[in-house]
């Protein structure tokens, strides 16, 4: 366990650092995003209330279209240099590298979020600087990677990688999209008489049961 526990560890420490000398995909996303909340911002005339009802469902929107750019390059590296074949013998257990993968892919979409939040606020006039909002948000993102990383690892060594990813994964998040949006819309305010029990506690089952079953299958993907 604590070698399995180092290798991750490392693995997370080699993906971060290789993105700060880098910052494709940070840079990659965040002007995604940016350009996104822009568009939505001068192609919808919303009045304060719609504001508040369409909000989930933009920030939503947002981060999961520029998280799909992030995905695209989880294997991308190692499979491009050559050296994923050393990465496999490296570690002690292949869900190891799952692990180390999805955590980082969640650390994007947090600073993504940490991002897309402010700049909403300040182009809607409507403020989102909410913990239990931000909350909900990562628990989609823990959803999002972990269905997203096995997805990647899947498509990583196709010639059509960068279609097959979004075509793959969208349809299963799907649960993901509703609970998010509807839990967000509950905290807002914007949606009344639902109770957000229900749709945080699907969104718990969804992380928990897609994580487990991505370690399950994940030695099986990277050897076939």
């Amino acid at each position: 366990m604590k070698a399995w526990l180092h290798s991750v560890r490392v693995l997370v420490w080699k993906d971060l650092l290789q993105e700060w000398r880098s910052r494709d995909i940070l840079t990659s996303m965040l002007a995604f995003a940016v350009l996104s909340l822009f568009i939505f911002n001068y192609a919808l005339e919303l009045s304060p209330i719609n504001r508040s009802e369409i909000a989930p469902g933009i920030v939503w929107v947002v981060m999961v279209f520029a998280g799909t750019l992030g995905l695209n390059r989880s294997f991308t590296a190692e499979q491009d240099q050559g050296c994923f074949e050393g990465l496999i013998m490296a570690v002690p257990d292949l869900s190891a590298i799952y692990f180390a993968k999805l955590l980082t892919n969640l650390l994007m979409m947090l600073f993504l979020a940490v991002l897309v939040i402010p700049i909403y606020s300040i182009l809607y006039n409507q403020s989102l600087f909410n913990w239990a909002f931000f909350g909900v948000l990562a628990l989609g993102a823990w959803g999002y990677s972990a269905a997203g990383t096995l997805i990647s690892s899947m498509t990583v060594q196709t010639r059509m990688r960068d279609l097959l990813l979004p075509v793959l994964l969208f349809p299963l998040l799907l649960p993901v999209n509703m609970a998010v949006v509807k839990s967000c819309g509950v905290l807002l305010g914007s949606v009344a008489g639902q109770d957000i029990n229900g749709w945080l506690n699907l969104l718990l089952v969804y992380d928990a049961v897609v994580t487990m079953l991505s370690i399950m299958v994940f030695e099986y993907v990277i050897q076939e």
